[in-house]
């Protein structure tokens, strides 16, 4: 594996919240695996997996963008 530079990594992160809506979409209609993404945008799975918390999408079998609690 590659050793990437801090800022190499910090593009990486800031290029994939960029793409929040495409990649929320990707994962949501199931045309690409949480890895699969990852891989594209070079990124860590572990933090598309917080990202999708932060933004009410959930994950697993239960694919889905749910909307925010009422408060």
């Amino acid at each position: 594996m590659v050793r990437r530079t801090a800022e190499e990594v910090a593009q990486a992160k800031t290029a994939a919240l960029a793409a929040k809506d495409t990649i929320i979409k990707l994962y949501v209609e199931r045309q690409q695996s949480m890895h699969q993404i990852a891989d594209a945008y070079h990124i860590h799975h572990t933090w598309l997996k917080k990202w999708f918390n932060a933004w009410g999408v959930t994950t697993g079998s239960q694919r889905s963008v749910q909307a925010p609690a009422q408060r």
